[in-house]
């Protein structure tokens, strides 16, 4: 089963190859592993749409994150059960 979020800005900590290694939601840390990374480019109604999107996988969770290339900010879109 999965939760589709609101997608929160999250913190995300980064590899010397631009990978996530950690996640801070709500004040908590989790080290991470990315399993899958794709990249999603459109023109929506005008705005562009630019997402890295990562699988990632942690001690206590299994979840989707993206990080907006045009603010430049990380969220959290969906969490796996």
């Amino acid at each position: 089963m999965t939760r589709l979020l609101p997608h929160p800005p999250i913190g995300v900590e980064l590899d010397e190859a631009g990978r996530p290694v950690a996640i801070v939601l709500h004040a908590r840390r989790e080290s991470v592993t990315a399993c899958n990374h794709w990249v999603v480019q459109e023109a929506w109604w005008g705005r562009p749409v630019v997402r890295d999107y990562y699988k990632i996988v942690g001690d206590r969770l299994l979840a989707l994150i993206y990080r907006d290339g045009v603010a430049g900010t990380w969220h959290l879109e969906r969490l796996y059960d």
